[in-house]
């Protein structure tokens, strides 16, 4: 079980409500959203670790503003706060170690929103 920071426990990550209003519905383009986060979201992954490694701090802020769009599409908000702490810490280039803790957060809670997707990709079938 995972909690926010507020140490209210979550059961899911993801809220599917608003990528299927805003889908209409439609169950290929929900499908076809949920295949491209499923590829997206390891390579953002992948690209924040890599900017972490190098100390590239402009890296980490970009990519850290990028994915607060791919997350929210697939309702996973409790991430909202962890990347624009990062973003901002980035952006200050301070204190590498704490952004390795929230990459590890991100890490987690991305890693959950996968699973759940790939879960509710099977409805779409």
């Amino acid at each position: 079980m995972i909690t926010d920071r507020n140490g209210k426990a979550i059961e899911h990550v993801c809220n599917f409500n608003y990528l299927t209003e805003m889908m209409g519905g439609k169950k290929h383009l929900i499908k076809g959203i949920m295949d491209a986060f499923l590829v997206q979201i390891p390579d953002e992954l992948k690209s924040i670790n890599d900017a972490l490694g190098k100390v590239n701090f402009a890296s980490v802020k970009n990519f850290a503003h990028t994915m607060k769009s791919s997350v929210s599409v697939m309702g996973v908000s409790i991430l909202t706060p962890v990347l624009k702490e990062m973003e901002s810490m980035a952006l200050a280039a301070t204190d590498i170690e704490k952004l390795y803790e929230l990459n590890q957060e991100l890490t987690l809670i991305c890693h959950l929103a996968i699973e759940e997707v790939e879960k509710e990709k099977e409805k779409y079938v």
